[in-house]
């Protein structure tokens, strides 16, 4: 994913462009990212999965997901 802008903590200026001439010459420019929305598997697709797979692959995978979904909160 790359940044959609970038950001310099010494003086809090902002701007989509890296090399811009408001960043501090010495200062550490740290990128900025859009959050993404989660996007997760539907029922259907959890039961292909399993069905291809052993029955209980969908209770760990409902698991995992909703796992994810807390720390990507």
């Amino acid at each position: 994913m790359k940044p959609i802008a970038w950001y310099d903590p010494t003086n809090g200026m902002v701007s989509t462009d890296k090399d811009s001439p408001l960043f501090t010459p010495l200062g550490q420019v740290l990128p900025l990212y859009t959050k993404l929305t989660w996007v997760g598997l539907t029922k259907e697709e959890r039961h292909e999965i399993s069905l291809a797979n052993k029955p209980y692959v969908a209770d760990i995978m409902v698991a995992h997901e909703e796992e994810l979904k807390r720390r990507n909160a």
